[in-house]
């Protein structure tokens, strides 16, 4: 069987941040986390953004995620594509723009 190096470093990088020891205990500590389920308490405004081709996090939660947040209080959404050079994950590749978005945002809501 081929071997995936991004599923290799995927798993190192999540059991690094979870503080587990095995890809088992990795996938149990991540399964405790469903922020569905506590969505629709944040009641303050929100920014969710996403790169399109994230290679951590599937593009479809950017849709799940903003169909939860039913009380917040303003909701603005932004997926960042390659043309942009924003598709990766955190929009690493052009940083920059992110915090324009960021800081356009919170300049908004003032």
């Amino acid at each position: 069987m081929a071997k995936s190096l991004l599923i290799d470093w995927l798993t190192k990088q999540g059991m690094h941040v979870s503080g587990t020891k095995t890809p088992y205990e990795m996938m149990q500590f991540y399964r405790t986390y469903a922020i569905k389920d506590i969505s629709h308490l944040v009641k303050q405004d929100v920014l969710v953004m996403c790169g399109a081709e994230d290679h951590y996090v599937p593009v479809h939660e950017f849709s799940d995620q903003i169909a939860t947040l039913t009380n917040v209080r303003s909701l603005a959404a932004r997926l960042f594509t390659r043309a942009e050079q924003g598709q990766n994950h955190v929009q690493m590749g052009n940083l920059g723009l992110a915090l324009r978005v960021m800081l356009d945002w919170i300049g908004s809501l003032t």
